[in-house]
């Protein structure tokens, strides 16, 4: 296996647990918590929040460090050969990290508090969770681009 490989393999499952994230919470977790009065609301918010972060940074940090391992790697470039998809998914990556920032760090917090509009809160929580699948479905399919 040679370090690229390796990097890819890794930067994958940083994705994967990223994106994985971006599926379920629009599709199950958002539906699941809005059942739920506002006490159980707030709880489920503040324990999902602090069980998930460690994951998303850890994830965060994962792809980071093989994303750019990958691209000082002189294998990716014969291989890649000045190939604009690359770009491209980092263009997407751009949006996708600010909304996630913005989910988890500024309305999930807010979420947790009781002085806030929650209906409105909620509103901006989904918009932004489509927003993020839609965005991390966009970067694995030019991830399957760029590998295919």
């Amino acid at each position: 296996m040679s370090s690229l490989q390796l990097y890819f393999s890794l930067h994958m499952i940083g994705m994967a647990l990223w994106v994985g994230q971006a599926l379920l919470l629009p599709i199950v977790i958002i539906p699941a918590v809005k059942a739920l009065e506002d006490a159980g609301q707030l709880k489920f918010m503040e324990t999902f929040t602090r069980k998930y972060i460690p994951w998303f940074i850890g994830a965060a940090v994962v792809m980071i460090l093989t994303g750019v391992m990958q691209i000082l790697s002189p294998d990716l470039w014969e291989e890649m050969d000045g190939n604009m998809v690359l770009i491209i998914k980092h263009v997407v990556i751009i949006p996708l990290l600010a909304t996630t920032i913005y989910v988890w760090f500024f309305l999930g917090r807010k979420l947790g508090k009781a002085d806030t509009d929650k209906a409105k809160l909620w509103g901006q929580f989904k918009v932004f969770a489509w927003v993020q699948l839609t965005l991390g479905v966009i970067v694995l399919i030019i991830t399957g681009l760029l590998t295919g």
